[in-house]
C-alpha cells in the first residue's frame, strides 16, 4: 500500500509540453491582449482630451 509520487518520463514530458506550450503562451496571449485593448482605450481618451472634447469626462 505504498504511495508511488515519482511519474513515468513520458508522462513528466507531456504535462511539462503542455505547461510550457499550451498554458503560458495562451495566459501571456491574455494579458497581452488586455494591455493593448487597455492602452488602444488610452489613446483614444488622450486624444479627446486634445481635441478639447470634454465628453470623455
Amino acid at each position: 500500500m505504498s504511495l508511488v509520487i515519482a511519474l513515468s518520463a513520458f508522462k513528466a514530458t507531456f504535462g511539462l509540453v503542455v505547461v510550457f506550450f499550451v498554458l503560458f503562451p495562451v495566459l501571456l496571449h491574455g494579458l497581452i491582449g488586455y494591455a493593448l485593448a487597455a492602452s488602444a482605450g488610452e489613446h483614444q481618451e488622450n486624444l479627446e482630451l486634445i481635441e478639447g472634447d470634454d465628453s470623455a469626462a
